[in-house]
C-alpha cells in the first residue's frame, strides 16, 4: 500500500479521488501529513513511509509546513515521486539530488495555461485599446480621450509573433485568432494537430520573424538559449511601434535594451507581468511609463489552479500505480 505525504487541505477534498485511482491498480493509498505545530518534524520512521508526496500551495507557502518538508525531503529513504504544484520546477528545493537519487519529479504544467494566457491576451487589448494612456489619466483625473492621429488600429489583420507554443501558448494563438491575428509561433518542436497557429517556425528563422510582428508576446520558458533573446539587436530588427507582452521570465529580455526601446519609440509600449529584479525597483522608469502595463507577476492567479494541479496528482497517481508512464516528468 503506497504512502502519499499531502495536505490536509488535499485529503479533504481529493481523498476519494485518489482511493479511486489506486484502486484501478487493485490497491488502497494511505495518507500522511507534514507536522503543523511549530518547529514540529516527521520522525525517521513516518520519513521512510514515504513514497510519494504532492507539494501543493498549502505545504509550499506554510512557514512551518514547509520547513517540516525541507527537514525530511533527502531523508526519505523510499520516496520515489514528487508533484508539484507548479509548472516549473527547476527552482524547487533539492530537485536536482532528487532526480539524483532516482525520484521521478513531475510538474503541474498546464494546471495556470487558461489564466496566464487571458492575462497576455488582456495585456494586448489593453495596450491595443489604449488604456495605458486612460489608466494616466485617470490617476490625474484628466478628460482626454483619443483623437486624430492617436487613434488605434484594428486588430483584425495584425499580426502576432508568439515565442513559446506549448499549454500557454496554444490558448494565446486560440484566443488571438478570436480577435482576427494573424499568428506566428516560434518552437523547437514541429508542428502538432492541436497547435492553433497560423505558421510555425523554429528559434533559428527569429530575425526574419522580428519585423514581420506587429506583436510579440513571450510564452516561452527560460533556458539558456532564451536568456536576453529580446537584446538590442532584436528590438533593431522590428519594425518600430511593435508592441512587447511578457508573460514569461523577466530575464529573457534585456531590460536596458527594452528601455531605450521604448522610449525611443522602437518599442510602441510593453505589458509585463514578468520582470528581472522582483519585486521591480520603486525607482524603475517603467512605473511611469504611459504606454507600459505592470501586473506584479500575477498572470498565474487563479483560485483554480489548485484543484487543476490536484487533478494532475491524481491523474500521474494512477498511472504510478499500475506501473505506466507519468506524463508533465521533469528532469535535471
Amino acid at each position: 500500500m503506497p504512502t502519499a505525504l499531502v495536505s490536509k487541505e488535499f485529503i479533504a477534498r481529493f481523498s476519494k479521488a485518489l482511493h479511486a485511482a489506486a484502486q484501478t491498480a487493485g490497491k488502497t493509498v494511505d495518507f500522511m501529513t507534514l507536522p503543523a505545530a511549530k518547529g514540529a518534524r516527521l520522525s525517521p520512521e513516518e520519513r521512510n513511509k514515504v513514497d510519494c508526496l504532492f507539494l501543493d500551495r498549502d505545504m509550499r507557502f506554510d512557514e512551518q509546513l514547509h520547513d517540516a518538508y525541507a527537514d525530511a525531503l533527502l531523508q526519505m529513504k523510499n520516496l520515489k515521486w514528487v508533484h508539484y504544484t507548479s509548472s516549473g520546477i527547476g527552482q524547487q528545493l533539492h530537485v536536482k539530488e532528487l532526480n539524483a537519487k532516482g525520484v521521478i519529479t513531475t510538474s503541474s504544467t498546464g494546471a495556470n495555461a487558461e489564466p496566464v494566457a487571458q492575462t497576455g491576451i488582456t495585456g494586448l487589448l489593453m495596450l491595443a485599446r489604449g488604456f495605458g494612456s486612460h489608466i494616466h489619466h485617470q490617476a490625474k483625473r484628466k478628460w482626454k480621450p483619443i483623437r486624430g492621429i492617436a487613434l488605434p488600429d484594428d486588430l483584425r489583420g495584425q499580426t502576432l509573433l508568439l515565442i513559446g507554443v506549448g499549454a500557454i501558448g496554444k490558448k494565446v494563438a486560440a484566443y488571438a485568432q478570436a480577435f482576427g491575428l494573424n499568428v506566428i509561433g516560434v518552437r523547437r518542436r514541429p508542428r502538432a494537430p492541436d497547435d492553433t497557429v497560423n505558421e510555425l517556425h523554429p528559434p533559428d528563422e527569429l530575425p526574419e520573424l522580428y519585423p514581420r510582428a506587429d506583436w510579440i508576446m513571450l510564452c516561452c520558458p527560460l533556458t539558456n538559449e532564451t536568456e536576453n533573446l529580446l537584446n538590442a539587436d532584436a528590438f533593431n530588427r522590428m519594425k518600430k511601434g511593435v508592441k512587447l507582452i511578457n508573460i514569461a521570465r523577466g530575464e529573457i529580455v534585456d531590460d536596458e535594451a527594452m528601455l531605450e526601446a521604448l522610449k525611443s519609440g522602437q518599442l510602441g509600449g510593453a505589458a509585463l507581468d514578468a520582470h528581472r529584479q522582483e519585486p521591480l525597483p520603486v525607482d524603475s522608469p517603467l512605473w511611469d511609463m504611459p504606454n507600459v502595463i505592470i501586473s506584479l507577476h500575477n498572470a498565474s492567479a487563479s483560485t483554480g489552479n489548485e484543484p487543476r494541479s490536484a487533478e494532475m496528482f491524481v491523474a500521474n497517481f494512477g498511472h504510478w500505480v499500475r506501473g505506466e508512464a507519468l506524463f508533465n516528468v521533469q528532469r535535471f
